[in-house]
């Protein structure tokens, strides 16, 4: 084996006495937890520059619960869409979860809709929890990817080159042929996730310390009285949400690049399902920041 191949061989099942864990489990669950108190802290902290209250940690635990069925019907929906070709002719193997996985991409988006609509049925500022959201998605996904290392899956094509990546011992590998050297795509997954975070915490600071008073004034008279009596102005109209889009795009722009590496057929030209998905979410972020940004000139202009 070349010595530029990186080997892992380790039991990826963790082993208690009679308690038998697998490590990507463990892992997807310090993903988990680690991705809720960054979110926790960004509700704590939302607001107290641009002089609003602060989001209430109390509705983060019913927004996490109303994307769970949202992620599982978006994740089996896309993976059913990436397949097309077998659900087909299995159409009830879709609705079985014993069979296939449910793909990232859906889980994603899926539970950002059911996520968003639960933030309308309490009525709280939903694109204020979407840019409180956007830091702990690129947490959840990097570390994610990395639990999903532990279990011996996410391995690209094959190849033998520097950082290729192979596994050696018995496992079971989530990966088949994870002994064959391949790209470490969960790997570059997880990094450019990573390298997303101090991005967006930049972009969160100049758009907190400097755009938004100057967005308030932008916003006409009636807002900027409202700001100087110090009274909580309708945080929809301070055009939040570009943050957690901002996010959403960083990660599909990755995942359109990461994908080259990985073992998916062409669907389109040089192209596989996923990112075809990919690039298609991506254009639909675009077209709703742009819708966003429409629909909040609409107003002020109104207002003369």
């Amino acid at each position: 084996m070349p010595l530029a191949v990186i080997t892992l061989a380790f039991d990826p099942t963790f082993r208690a006495g009679p308690v038998a864990v697998r490590w990507e489990t463990l892992g997807l669950a310090v993903a988990f937890a680690a991705a809720l108190l960054v979110a926790a802290m960004a509700a704590r902290i939302s607001g107290r520059r641009a002089g609003l209250s602060r989001l209430r940690q109390d509705d983060l635990l019913y927004l996490v619960l109303a994307s769970v069925p949202g992620a599982v019907l978006g994740g089996r929906l896309l993976t059913g869409l990436t397949y097309i070709d077998y659900y087909r002719g299995h159409l009830a193997a879709l609705a079985d979860p014993a069979q296939g996985t449910l793909s990232l991409l859906g889980a994603v988006l899926g539970g950002t809709i059911s996520a968003a609509y639960m933030a309308r049925l309490l009525g709280v500022p939903t694109r204020r929890w979407l840019d409180a959201l956007a830091v702990p998605l690129l947490v959840a996904i990097s570390l994610g990817r990395v639990a999903y290392l532990l279990g011996g899956g996410g391995q690209g094509a094959a190849h033998q080159g520097v950082a290729s990546l192979a596994f050696a011992g018995p496992g079971p590998w989530l990966s088949p042929g994870a002994l064959v050297p391949a790209y470490p795509s969960q790997l570059l997954e997880a990094a450019w996730a990573a390298l997303g975070i101090p991005l967006l915490l930049l972009l969160a600071t100049a758009r907190v310390q400097r755009r938004l008073p100057l967005r308030l004034r932008q916003e006409g008279a009636w807002l900027a009285a409202r700001w100087a009596r110090g009274a909580e102005v309708d945080p929809e109209r301070l055009r939040f949400g570009y943050l957690y889009l901002a996010s959403l795009g960083w990660w599909l722009v990755g995942r359109v690049l990461v994908a080259f590496t990985w073992r998916d057929p062409a669907a389109l030209g040089v192209l596989n399902a996923d990112q075809l998905e990919s690039i298609a979410a991506l254009v639909a972020v675009g077209l709703l920041a742009a819708w966003w940004a429409r629909a909040g000139r609409a107003p002020a202009a109104a207002r003369g």
